[in-house]
C-alpha cells in the first residue's frame, strides 16, 4: 500500500514539474515576440538593429590613419592637407610632408 502512494506522489511531482517548465518556456516565447511596451524601463540591452535609446548619441564614425591602419573616432583625428585623417600629427608629418622653402634669390 505504501508504495503505491509513494508512487503517485512521484508522478504528481513529475507532472507538475513539467507543467511549470511548460509555462515558463511559454511566457519567455511570448516575450520574445512581443516588443517590450514604450515607456518600460528594460534592464537588457536595446534590441539590435533599433535606432539609439532617448538620451544616447548615435556612434561616431571610425576613420582610419592614412600612415599606421589605426582606427580612431573623428573627433580624435587629425585632418591632412590631401583630406587623409591621421591618428598624430607626427604620422601626418611623415606621410605629408611640408613643402619646402624657394630657394632664396640674390
Amino acid at each position: 500500500m505504501m508504495g503505491k502512494f509513494t508512487v503517485w506522489i512521484v508522478l504528481a511531482g513529475v507532472a507538475w514539474l513539467g507543467w511549470t517548465l511548460w509555462r515558463i518556456g511559454r511566457r519567455r516565447a511570448e516575450s520574445a515576440e512581443s516588443p517590450p511596451p514604450a515607456g518600460s524601463d528594460s534592464a537588457g540591452p536595446p534590441a539590435q538593429g533599433t535606432g539609439p535609446a532617448a538620451g544616447e548619441s548615435p556612434p561616431e564614425p571610425m576613420l582610419r590613419c592614412a600612415h599606421c591602419g589605426l582606427y580612431l573616432p573623428s573627433h580624435e583625428a587629425v585632418a591632412g592637407k590631401r583630406g587623409s585623417s591621421y591618428c598624430s600629427t607626427a604620422h601626418r608629418d611623415l606621410t605629408e610632408p611640408a613643402p619646402r622653402d624657394p630657394p632664396a634669390s640674390r
